[in-house]
């Protein structure tokens, strides 16, 4: 990671800190949880932070001061906080609080540890990460500083290990919760949660090489190690299992925007595609438009859903008067072909151009009755009667789509 994705990365943590600060002002101060999320973002939004300058921190293999040994305290705090979380989240609220107290204790102790070790280690002169370019070392020669070391990459590898467990069981969890009582496709926001928590436990997991390269640059340096080779390896780990980590955790913040903004976009799509076979049914039948239409589709950006849907109804209203009207071309239907579809509403509409035999009485009802579907709509989008759903209008939107392009082919 260079200054700038540091900055990057800080700056992110910091939106999602004040994110999950808000809802801690506005009286959810007694939720453990979202407490010790917000830490967690802070406590990594503080490491980044003070990664970037490094000129003080220096490089990956260098003299290590007393602002390093800050820096990975922080790690060890966003750790202790994501440790919290995650028991709140696995566990009943009684046995959570028990788990949650005991885990604080103990990695509470790991900074005090690591600054006695530290001071210790500054006794004997300055503390140094790199071993390849000291001919003869032992980890015996800095016996305080190797300790500092191992407690610290213990922890980090432990608390790595048991983020990534915890990520993946809660996510299970939760998707077994869902898929038991049916909830697929209402919960938007438990669907980020989940792909943030697998995203995270990936994280973890990537970040693990680095603790393990770190354990191997101190204790087989003098068997002929060469950590510089590897450095890259390490530095890549820590890198991509920091992205992931950021992106896994603040996952559920901007992910449902994410599907909304997604969403609206295949919408206006599908309503731009629908363009062609509305407007050829609206020649032939003025009387389907339910208001006045707009001069462009651009217009119809500010209340997208309900125009969608009235372009759809308007559409259903034109069949209704194709098939009142007029049965020439009926052996050319068939329901799982749009090109023949495209070519039953061109031939009908070519043997009642000016739509003046008829007109769909009763549009704003009849088009939302199941027997107002036409053969001509795949299996799946015809709803059973009286139970229209999202779902079944997904499906007729998707086939008048189709149906719409094929239209738009055979004329362009």
């Amino acid at each position: 990671m260079t200054n700038p994705w540091y900055l990057v990365g800080s700056l992110a943590c910091w939106v999602a800190f004040a994110c999950t600060l808000l809802p801690l002002l506005r009286g959810y101060r007694r939720d453990p949880a979202v407490i010790a999320l917000c830490a967690a973002f802070g406590s990594q939004a503080m490491y980044l932070l003070l990664s970037v300058p490094k000129s003080w921190t220096g490089t990956l293999f260098g003299t290590v001061t007393w602002y390093n040994v800050s820096v990975q305290m922080w790690m060890i705090a966003t750790l202790a906080c994501q440790q919290v979380l995650l028991v709140h989240w696995t566990h009943p609220i009684a046995r959570a609080r028990t788990v949650a107290l005991r885990r604080m204790l103990v990695l509470a102790c790991v900074p005090t540890a690591m600054a006695v070790l530290f001071l210790c280690a500054t006794l004997q002169g300055s503390p140094h990460n790199s071993f390849i370019d000291r001919p003869g070392y032992r980890p015996s020669d800095q016996p305080f500083f190797v300790a500092y070391q191992v407690v610290y990459l213990l922890t980090l590898a432990t608390g790595k290990a048991l983020v990534a467990r915890a990520c993946w069981a809660f996510a299970r969890q939760s998707e077994l919760y869902v898929r038991q009582n049916g909830l697929y496709g209402q919960q938007h926001e438990g669907i980020w949660l989940r792909r943030g928590l697998r995203t995270a436990a990936a994280g973890a997991v990537v970040e693990l090489l680095y603790p393990l390269g770190r354990f191997a640059d101190i204790f087989l340096a003098s068997h002929g190690w060469n950590s510089a080779q590897w450095a890259v390896v390490s530095r890549s780990a820590l890198t991509v299992g920091m992205v992931l980590n950021i992106v896994g955790w603040t996952a559920p913040l901007w992910g449902t925007r994410a599907s909304a903004a997604l969403a609206w976009c295949r919408a206006y799509r599908d309503y731009r595609r629908l363009r062609p076979l509305w407007c050829a049914l609206h020649r032939a039948y003025p009387r389907i438009l339910l208001q006045p239409p707009f001069a462009h589709d651009i217009a119809a950006v500010r209340d997208l859903r309900f125009h969608l849907h009235r372009r759809v109804i308007e559409i259903r209203d034109g069949y209704l008067a194709l098939e009142g009207t007029s049965r020439a071309a009926e052996d050319l239907r068939d329901g799982r072909r749009v090109d023949l579809e495209a070519a039953w509403i061109a031939r009908a509409l070519a043997a009642d151009p000016a739509g003046e035999t008829g007109s769909p009485a009763g549009t704003e009802t009849r088009s939302t009755r199941a027997d107002a579907w036409p053969s001509g709509a795949p299996d799946g989008a015809r709803p059973a009667p009286d139970a229209g759903t999202i779902q079944d209008f997904s499906a007729d939107v998707a086939w008048l789509t189709e149906v719409s392009r094929a239209y738009a082919r055979a004329h362009s």
